[in-house]
């Protein structure tokens, strides 16, 4: 009996051998130490670990630094490749004052104009596109008189004149206010008969106004913009009040 058992025991030891030997539920066996990376593999983890991190402090700690390692530049005019400037044409019904006791004398008004957004240079980003200024050119004429006397007079405007634009939201439109002064050329030509006597002087002209102004994009992969604006101004010309009801047309780059 005791000889059974012993034998039964080397058996099972036995069989039991192979059978752990292939059993797939057991862990691995590790190394103690890792293998080195590759530099590939460490600049892989390198990103990684940079992308998990928050940077803003970075850049809030240089803003609010002082000093001349500390000055932190506004890059707020590197994306707008814009360079804020409009040519224009205008026209419009340009009301001379009436020597006739009327209340205006309508006639055709034409002109040019150059815009500038001066805001563009203020470190304000609400100012870049709200400040800006138009150098103006107008002109208008009016004749009247009978087959025996007659009068032929010509105006010329020269202003410059600021405005504040106040913007849609984000959008390329808005309303705006302006007013500046420049002068006013006149030139008279007074036929009696067959004889012609000119007349030409300078008188200082104050403008001012309201309007609605936009400069909507053509295309996406240009900086070329077209600007339009509609507008009523008041024109003081020494002592005599002429108005304009117009518009304009162009491009702004």
């Amino acid at each position: 009996m005791k000889t059974w058992l012993v034998r039964c025991l080397l058996g099972g030891l036995v069989l039991s051998t192979p059978a752990l030997a292939q059993d797939d539920d057991d862990p691995y066996a590790y190394p103690d130490e890792e293998p080195a990376r590759s530099n590939d593999a460490d600049e892989d983890y390198e990103r990684r670990k940079k992308q998990n991190l928050d940077e803003t402090d970075d850049f809030r700690r240089v803003a609010e630094q002082e000093g001349e390692d500390g000055d932190f530049k506004a890059l707020s005019g590197l994306d707008d490749p814009n360079l804020g400037v409009a040519v224009e044409f205008i026209t419009g019904a340009l009301l001379l004052d009436s020597s006739r006791g009327q209340f205006a004398e309508t006639r055709l008004g034409l002109g040019v104009r150059a815009t500038w957004e001066y805001g563009r240079i203020l470190d304000s980003e609400p100012l870049r596109e709200a400040l800006w200024a138009d150098l103006r050119w107008t002109y208008g004429s009016i004749s009247d008189g009978t087959t025996f006397i007659t009068g032929d007079t010509r105006v010329h405007y020269f202003t410059i004149a600021p405005a504040y634009e106040l913007k849609l939201g984000k959008s390329d439109f808005g309303f705006f206010a302006q007013a500046g002064g420049g002068v006013a050329y006149q030139a008279t030509s007074i036929t009696v008969d067959s004889a012609e006597t000119k007349v030409n002087g300078l008188k200082p002209v104050l403008q001012g106004g309201v309007g609605f102004r936009g400069r909507p994009k053509i295309s996406s992969t240009s900086n070329l913009r077209l600007a339009f604006r509609l507008e009523a101004m008041a024109f003081r010309r020494g002592y005599m009040n002429d108005f304009f009801l117009g518009g304009s047309l162009g491009t702004a780059f």
